[in-house]
């Protein structure tokens, strides 16, 4: 098995993550008057209430984003695609130390733990970079590995 890597996994998680953040940030602006608080901020940046109230209402879209991105990658990864879209285009897939398909339990205890790899200033997404077997603290405590499909594409990116 060939380990995916920091850039591959990262690109991979931009094709999924953009595509929430924009239906989140919509969903914001269609319901919840997130264009007027940004109106309203941008008019007048020295008006404090405003500023907490736009900076208020960009950490619910942020965390919701990361949020539904979570459960999003538990259900993927769990699935029988064995990883996200993102993931299935830039070739990569999850499977337990075997090599074989992770179960839906396994995927959720993953994705969860993804919250430890993000809290202390994402160190634990980077630390896919230097590990040898490109863990993250994620894929350390639920025993997985992200691995490349029987594609070349990581040729690209190494």
């Amino acid at each position: 098995m060939k380990y995916a890597g920091f850039w591959i996994r990262t690109i991979a998680y931009v094709i999924d993550i953009v595509p929430i953040s924009i239906i989140v940030v919509t969903l914001f602006y269609l319901y919840a008057d997130f264009g007027e608080t940004w109106t309203t901020y941008r008019a007048d940046r020295t008006n404090v209430d405003a500023r907490v109230q736009f900076m208020a209402e960009r950490n619910w879209i942020r965390e919701i984003s990361f949020g539904v991105w979570l459960v999003y990658c538990a259900l993927m990864e769990g699935s029988p695609f064995q990883g996200t879209l993102g993931k299935r285009l830039m070739g990569i897939r999850v499977v337990d130390r075997l090599g074989n398909r992770i179960t839906f339990g396994c995927s959720i205890i993953r994705n969860l733990s993804k919250i430890t790899s993000y809290l202390p200033f994402l160190m634990g997404f980077f630390w896919i970079a230097g590990s040898r077997q490109k863990h993250g603290w994620h894929d350390k405590l639920a025993k997985t590995d992200v691995v490349y499909r029987e594609s070349r594409l990581h040729e690209y990116f190494e």
